[in-house]
């Protein structure tokens, strides 16, 4: 068996569901569709960091004819024109990574502007039919809470947003967050909304493998960071490095939120 996060393991995880007989589905043949088949996986993934690592994520699909949904965050270091494109031709979903309300320090008039801004940046390039909301653990603002009043997203003719708009009563969320499956507090802003179909918590990918391929009814949402996931050890090692000091700053930042406020 690869090593955990690696684009080897990654490659094993599309094989299982290949071979276990499930459809593929991008965030926008999810919503879109009519019927939905018996078995599906909804891949999806946050471009955070390193664009280049999720066009190595997007031909790994592509090598198997799979495709899948890439959410794009506009900031300098990640907002790669190029890596795009290449994406899109290879047939996966691009769509919006935002963090706008964080931008804007909680101003939700002044989020929906910039929103429309990026959006526009983005489609400037390929076709953009669904968004989600970027998690950053160290603000206060919830990036979603941009859509609780006001024509929201149909207002930017949108199909929908993967964390809002999906219905996780019906379908399984599992997130890389914090280098593990397992949900818990590493996991600060990613998670659903609403009630969760989730019985079953994994920590490992080769967990994750045993999991879908055992299920007869699965139907499953996987998002996974590409900028986590590694082809060479000496990226492992980094990224497994840094990966365990965010997770000691979560823990930290969970324990000081927890602390009583006043005298």
């Amino acid at each position: 068996m690869p090593a955990d996060f690696t684009y080897e393991m990654y490659g094993t995880l599309l094989d299982a569901c290949r071979e276990s007989d499930y459809a593929f589905l991008t965030v926008r043949e999810y919503l879109a569709a009519d019927a939905l088949p018996e078995r599906f996986v909804v891949l999806r993934h946050d471009v955070d960091r390193k664009p280049d690592n999720a066009l190595d994520f997007a031909r790994i699909e592509a090598e198997r004819d799979v495709a899948s949904t890439y959410y794009v965050r506009t900031v300098p270091d990640t907002f790669d024109p190029e890596v795009i494109c290449e994406i899109d031709r290879l047939g996966h979903e691009i769509g919006y990574h935002y963090e706008d309300l964080d931008r804007a320090d909680g101003d939700v008039t002044a989020a929906r502007r910039s929103f429309g801004a990026h959006l526009a940046k983005l489609r400037s390039l390929v076709d953009v039919d669904t968004v989600c909301m970027h998690g950053n653990p160290l603000t206060p603002h919830d990036n979603r809470e941009m859509w609780n009043s006001g024509d929201g997203l149909a207002a930017h003719d949108l199909a929908g947003e993967a964390y809002l708009s999906m219905d996780f009563t019906d379908v399984h969320y599992y997130s890389d967050t914090g280098r593990t499956w397992r949900d818990g507090p590493l996991k600060i802003k990613d998670h659903t909304v609403g009630g969760d179909a989730k019985t079953t918590q994994v920590d490992t990918t080769p967990d994750l493998v045993d999991l879908i391929t055992s299920r007869s009814d699965g139907r499953f949402c996987l998002l996974t960071h590409p900028d986590r996931w590694t082809a060479t050890l000496p990226e492992r090692v980094f990224e497994t490095t840094f990966d365990a000091a965010k997770n000691t700053a979560k823990y930290g930042l969970q324990a000081l939120r927890s602390l009583p406020v006043g005298p």
